[in-house]
C-alpha cells in the first residue's frame, strides 16, 4: 500500500497552524467592546433627553465597532510578527 502525499500517518508529528485566526480576535473585540459600551452606558451620567435603553444601544454598538476595530489590529500584528 503506497502512501499518497498529504495524507498523515499515525506515526508522523502533525504541524501546527502558527497564524491567528481574525474572525477569533474580531469576534472577541465586538464582545469586549460591547461589554465596554454597557458598562460605560450604566456607569456614565444619566441624560434626560435619551431613554436608558437608547444610550445602552448606542454605546453598545459604537463600543463593539472600536472593539472589532483592535482586534482586527491585534491579529494583524500578531500575523505580521511571523
Amino acid at each position: 500500500m503506497t502512501e499518497q502525499p498529504g495524507k498523515q500517518t499515525p506515526g508522523t508529528p502533525r504541524t501546527a497552524r502558527r497564524h491567528p485566526r481574525f474572525a477569533a480576535f474580531l469576534f472577541t473585540g465586538a464582545l469586549l467592546g460591547l461589554l465596554g459600551g454597557f458598562v460605560i452606558s450604566v456607569i456614565g451620567p444619566e441624560d434626560a433627553r435619551y431613554d436608558t435603553s437608547v444610550t445602552l444601544g448606542f454605546l453598545g454598538l459604537i463600543c463593539a465597532a472600536f472593539g472589532v476595530l483592535a482586534g482586527g489590529i491585534v491579529a494583524a500584528l500578531l500575523d505580521k510578527r511571523r
